[in-house]
């Protein structure tokens, strides 16, 4: 008699039955390759200035040409890659994990603790992250580490919203009551036994994250307001290249980067959608 396949392996069979989700598991997982791969696929370094070289064209030396410094912009992607993608992996694991664990507490105490997890969460909703992001950079300096850090202090509430959700029915469960009978803590009972069965939204919250992380730091680079400019990502290299002429005589200056961004963001979202999907419990 045929086994029945256990809940991961069909969860995982759903996952890769879904094209788009498999297209883009396989673009993040080629794009992460690359950047960590760097050193391996060239030998130029993305910082350095050579003024004589600047605008060259694609050759076999330069695979995608010169920016308007000279610095090779297919070492820039690369590592510009690895700053943006590590800011968005960082920021998503750290907001989500602030969220899951004040979802915890407030849906497992309830009460005056939940009353005010919620007030916290909507008080700071109220700040628009640009505005902060401005604030803290202008007295704190532009780096990597505070972005990092305004990005999970202010993308923790929609996460704890959903896990304070998950474990408000789950505590109705009997298996809850039998831990309580047992003697066992209140802390073990949330994080041992009730937050494996709410870890599926939290796994997708985080891969979706991830490409709205990626976009904002994109996007507050561009505007000169995220990491510092001497700092190579893929940001930075769309603000280098909003010059017009720049964009209308070299456009692999703001195409490059632009179709970098581009593509690992459809990824996420493409394997985010399918993974979504296959951990849905009413499908």
């Amino acid at each position: 008699m045929r086994k029945k396949s256990s809940i991961a392996s069909r969860r995982m069979q759903k996952l890769f039955s879904n094209k788009l989700a498999a297209v883009g598991m396989v673009v993040i997982v080629i794009m992460i390759l690359m950047c960590a791969c760097a050193p391996l696929l060239t030998s130029a370094d993305p910082s350095k200035l050579d003024t004589a070289q600047k605008f060259l064209p694609p050759s076999a030396e330069h695979l995608l040409g010169t920016d308007q410094l000279g610095r090779d912009l297919f070492a820039r992607i690369l590592y510009g890659g690895r700053v943006s993608i590590a800011i968005g992996l960082v920021s998503a694991i750290a907001a989500n994990m602030l969220g899951v664990v004040l979802g915890c507490i407030a849906g497992y105490f309830g009460g005056k603790a939940d009353s005010l997890l919620l007030y916290l969460a909507e008080f700071f909703s109220c700040f628009p992250q640009t505005l902060v992001v401005m604030i803290v950079m202008c007295f704190l300096g532009q780096s990597v580490f505070w972005l990092i850090t305004i990005f999970a202090v202010t993308g923790w509430m929609g996460t704890m919203r959903m896990v304070r959700s998950k474990i408000l029915s789950l505590k109705q469960e009997p298996y809850v009551d039998s831990c309580r009978v047992n003697g066992i803590g209140g802390m073990s009972i949330m994080f041992r036994h009730m937050l494996p069965n709410a870890l599926g939204v939290v796994i997708v919250n985080i891969t979706l994250s991830i490409s709205g992380y990626v976009l904002s730091e994109a996007g507050l680079s561009f505007l000169g307001l995220g990491v510092s400019p001497s700092i190579p990502t893929w940001g930075n290299m769309l603000n280098a290249a909003k010059n017009l002429t720049y964009m209308i005589n070299n456009p692999l200056l703001w195409l490059v980067p632009g179709v970098a961004i581009s593509l690992f963001v459809l990824g996420c979202n493409f394997f985010g959608d399918g993974l979504r999907d296959a951990m849905d419990v009413t499908q």
